[in-house]
């Protein structure tokens, strides 16, 4: 475990790709270990309405990260239509882009990746619905990235491959009416010394009795 308090952890655990290793072995009980820790973060109704998909096999890995590059190429392809990417403004965002870049290349080699699902869809619901259920494992989802950064490893939320979730599904025998929430990179860091990122002020983000 690294020696970090509470608030060091909550302020440096960061989306990892460059500094993912590809080479070390993560073991399985260090995966369970982790997930039983997320497991302890609310959800309503303590309804447990989720299933956590881990992969591990390199043959099957190697699949999963052909659907994560293509779905990319088609948010890619989409961007271009659009005028391009809104996040280019924010600062060291070529940094965010050659992080990116590098994951891709890299993603077959992966020791490990999560994908929580939880059951429903949400296209026709309505705003209290996906947020009860949305609410209801994004805050597993990164009690789980806590305990990897805890643990000397790292992660990422990644949702490109969303762009062909079907195709996911299909390979991992995902049911129809569940919903995947992202893919997660399960890998050892090169080194541990993460820093806070760029926020905007709070001056900017906080409204008191109002949104102004």
């Amino acid at each position: 475990m690294l020696d970090l308090d509470p608030d060091a952890l909550l302020t440096t655990t960061r989306a990892v790709r460059k500094r993912l290793d590809f080479e070390r072995p993560v073991p399985r009980a260090l995966i369970e270990e982790c997930l039983e820790i997320a497991f302890q973060a609310p959800n309503g109704g303590n309804m447990n309405n989720w299933r956590w998909i881990v992969v591990d096999d390199a043959e099957l890995m190697a699949k999963v990260a052909a659907i994560y590059n293509g779905g990319l190429d088609d948010y890619v392809a989409k961007l271009d239509e659009s005028g391009g990417y809104p996040g280019a403004v924010v600062p060291r965002a070529d940094l965010i882009s050659t992080s990116v870049d590098h994951l891709r290349e890299n993603f077959h080699r992966l020791p490990a990746v999560l994908i929580p699902v939880f059951a429903g869809r949400m296209e026709q619901a309505n705003v209290f619905y996906q947020a009860s259920s949305w609410g209801s494992i994004i805050q597993s989802v990164w009690s789980f990235m806590l305990a990897l950064r805890a643990r000397g490893l790292g992660s990422a939320w990644t949702t490109g491959h969303l762009w062909r979730e079907a195709d996911l599904a299909e390979l991992l025998e995902i049911p129809a009416h569940f919903t995947q929430v992202g893919l997660f990179p399960i890998a050892y860091t090169k080194g541990t010394d993460f820093k806070p990122a760029f926020r905007k002020d709070a001056s900017e983000v906080i409204g008191w009795n109002g949104f102004g």
